[in-house]
């Protein structure tokens, strides 16, 4: 796996995780709390990212090969999942995939809502799994996997970082702020969801691949 396409993934698994969009929902789960509980919240949210990262990192291929999903299939669900989340980042807004209302009422008071709904499926979720799936897929063998590996870890702990400083966040950039970042960060993603899905027809449909002479 070259540099090029390590710092190619890195770039779109935290986009696709979008700290900056799981920083509202935190700060919302964790209203009344003191720092320190929100930022062990954070902390806890993050490590369980990147445990769903690395698992799907391993065993996400053996996976859909039982379930009996072919890659380009996948290639063209995820393109399809992503672009809806990178059009609700481009609104400023908190896709339905990532959390439902029903989901913010019943984890508004439980510990566990830093695994879930904010590891997943707020920022590890449809989309973030499956640009995972399909990144194995895309580098084969041992060491690309323990490459991809790698690069979960960091998404993970930059995840968590910036969910550790969450307050200081919100106070530095404010809510117009963190609407600015989603928004680039939503117009990055839907290119990359257009490549993506494109890959994938072209799995599915090769004459699609295929120049005219």
């Amino acid at each position: 796996m070259e540099l090029n396409q390590f710092v190619y993934y890195f770039v779109s698994l935290l986009v696709i995780c979008s700290p900056f969009s799981a920083l509202p929902a935190l700060l919302t789960l964790t209203h009344g709390l003191s720092d320190e509980e929100k930022k062990r919240t954070g902390m806890i949210a993050g490590i369980g990212v990147g445990i769903i990262l690395v698992a799907m990192t391993w065993i996400g291929g053996p996976m859909l090969d039982f379930l009996g999903i072919t890659v380009p299939a996948f290639q063209v669900a995820g393109g399809f999942v992503v672009f809806m989340l990178a059009l609700s980042m481009l609104n400023a807004e908190t896709s339905r995939m990532k959390q439902t209302t029903e989901d913010q009422k019943e984890n508004r008071h439980k510990h566990s809502m830093a695994i879930v709904p904010l590891a997943i499926p707020i920022m590890a979720g449809p989309g973030a799994i499956s640009t995972v799936i399909v990144a194995v897929n895309d580098n084969p063998g041992v060491i690309n996997q323990l490459s991809l590996t790698a690069v979960s870890i960091l998404v993970a702990l930059a995840l968590g970082i910036t969910l550790y400083f969450s307050t200081r966040f919100e106070k530095m950039l404010g809510q117009r702020g963190i609407n600015i970042v989603n928004r680039l960060a939503g117009l990055v993603l839907a290119g990359m969801a257009v490549q993506t899905l494109a890959k994938g027809l072209i799995g599915l449909f090769p004459i699609m691949g295929q120049h005219p002479h």
